[in-house]
């Protein structure tokens, strides 16, 4: 498997839309910079976790960039049938 980056955005838990896919982090941080100015609020939380996912937020809006696994072959279904 292979891994992309996604870049999302929302507001609160009312869900998000994807703003971006990557292939790699590095690719995506003129983006991430991009949307972080974009946003209505400043910013009033940042972290970065241990997988190199990184969430933002700013009043009630969020910004994420985060690692996602693209499956690449068949997989086997599990269970016995």
């Amino acid at each position: 498997m292979s891994t992309v980056w996604i870049l999302s955005q929302g507001e609160g838990h009312e869900g998000g839309e994807v703003l971006g896919v990557f292939a790699t982090r590095d690719l995506a941080r003129g983006f991430v910079a991009e949307a972080a100015n974009r946003l209505p609020f400043d910013l009033d939380g940042a972290r970065q976790e241990p997988d190199g996912s990184v969430h933002l937020r700013a009043g009630c809006d969020w910004l994420a960039l985060e690692p996602h696994e693209v499956i690449d072959r068949p997989q086997i279904a599990g269970g016995a049938s």
